[in-house]
This record gives C-alpha cells, sequence and structure tokens, in this order.
C-alpha cells in the first residue's frame, strides 16, 4: 500500500505597505474625475450665490446681533451685583489704566500705564526731590510721575511688576545715606508750548468791516467783466483760426 501525504496550499494576500496617492490608478478613473471640474460639466451659473463683500457684511451684522442680544437679556442681570461707588482712600495712590480692544487680540492689550501724584507720595522735600531724580522722565515736571510697561504677556504681570517697582523706589528715596542734594532734578524732556497772545491791533472794528465788505463786492464785479471779455477773445481767435484753415 502506497501512503499518501495530504498537502494544503493556503492562499495568502499581502497587504500593501504604499501610501494611497503613490498607488496606481485604475484606468480611466483620473478622466473621470478631470471631468468632474471641467468647465462644460459644470452647472449653469445664475447669480444666486452670495459673493464675498456680501458675506463679510452678514459676518459683521451677526457680530453686532450678538452682542446686541447680550445687551437686551444679559446685561440687565448684572443689576443685582451692582455697588455703589465709593472714593478712594488716602492710602491708594496708584491709578493703573489698561485698554481692551473688543472682538480682536491686540499687542497694547497687555499694557499697563500706572501714574502717581506728587502730593500723595508720603514724603519728605529731600526724600522727594530724591524720588524725582531717581524717576528721571518719567517726571512730567507738573507734579505727576507716570509710569509703563508692556513686557510681560498678562496684564496682571505688568501690574504687578510696576507695583513693585514703585515700592523699590519709595524705599531707595527713604534711604538717608544718599539723598542727592546736589544733583539737580533734570527736565530737559519736559517741553512747553509757548502760548503768544493775539494782538488787539489785529482786531477789526465796525468801520473795517463795511470797508472789507465794499471791497469784496466791487471785486467780485470786476472779476465777472474781466471773464466775459476773455470768453469773447477765445471766440474771436476760434473764428480766426478756422478762416485760416479754410483759405489754406
Amino acid at each position: 500500500m502506497k501512503s499518501f501525504q495530504s498537502s494544503k496550499v493556503i492562499l495568502c494576500r499581502t497587504f500593501s505597505t504604499t501610501n494611497k496617492v503613490l498607488q496606481r490608478r485604475r484606468p480611466g478613473s483620473s478622466a473621470k474625475r478631470e471631468k468632474e471640474f471641467d468647465l462644460e460639466m459644470l452647472n449653469e451659473y445664475r447669480f444666486d450665490g452670495m459673493t464675498k463683500p456680501g458675506y463679510d457684511i452678514l459676518l459683521a451684522q451677526s457680530e453686532i446681533r450678538k452682542y446686541l442680544r447680550k445687551a437686551e437679556y444679559e446685561l440687565p442681570q448684572l443689576t443685582k451685583f451692582a455697588e455703589p461707588f465709593k472714593p478712594p482712600s488716602s492710602d491708594k495712590i496708584l491709578c493703573f489704566k489698561t485698554m481692551y480692544y473688543i472682538g480682536e487680540d491686540h499687542p497694547l492689550q497687555n499694557k499697563v500705564v500706572m501714574t502717581v501724584k506728587e502730593k500723595d507720595l508720603p514724603l519728605t522735600k529731600e526724600q522727594l526731590h530724591k524720588f524725582k531724580v531717581l524717576c528721571g522722565p518719567r517726571f512730567n515736571g507738573k507734579g505727576k510721575f507716570k509710569f509703563s510697561c508692556e513686557k510681560f504677556p498678562h496684564q496682571a504681570q505688568n501690574k504687578k511688576y510696576l507695583s513693585d517697582l514703585m515700592d523699590r523706589l519709595l524705599e531707595e528715596s527713604r534711604n538717608d545715606t544718599e539723598t542727592f542734594a546736589e544733583i539737580p532734578v533734570d527736565l530737559r524732556h519736559v517741553k512747553t508750548k509757548k502760548k503768544h497772545p493775539f494782538p488787539r491791533e489785529w482786531l477789526c472794528q465796525p468801520k473795517d468791516n463795511l470797508k472789507l465788505t465794499n471791497q469784496v463786492s466791487t471785486n467780485l464785479i470786476t472779476d465777472t467783466v474781466v471773464s466775459d471779455d476773455d470768453s469773447s477773445t477765445k471766440q474771436e481767435t476760434s473764428i480766426y483760426e478756422t478762416i485760416t484753415v479754410k483759405s489754406q
């Protein structure tokens, strides 16, 4: 007896690792795709679509309506959180100013400006002189100091930096080891505009007003006469030119 060994054949299909973009396309598939975007295959334009400027106007109107809805329905709900205004006490001498742009991001939103009045600083005359020398051009010469900061990405960080800077300046000005009494306050950066008074001799009197009105009326009459004469001379020159051309 012959023994036969059974053999099994297993068919395996290998998966392709190539990208879909690099795979071989079937014949005729590219032609169909190209025909879809041909001008002949496109539908007829009936001028019923929205243009780009019209779409921009629609977006602007929708944004305005969004804020109007908030003003109508959400703002009245904030009345229960309203508090009466309390003026700042004498201890709060710093005034901070910030800017905010609605609906957009702007680099100036992070900037913080701090102002301090000279009379509000708890310093003596000698200490105040040293404070002015340390501040330099930040003193405007009219009793106010102005500082600004925009080096940090957030307003709170810039505000904290300015408040710490003011604390360091006050601490240094109160230090009596160096008073800077021999150093004058530099005010070269302060530019004042001189206001020249209007001379009284140039003021018009009632008699002068009558003379001016008479002169203006006479000038208008002479201008009209001169303009009429110019038009007549222009007509004569044009007629003379036509006659010379015909004779030639």
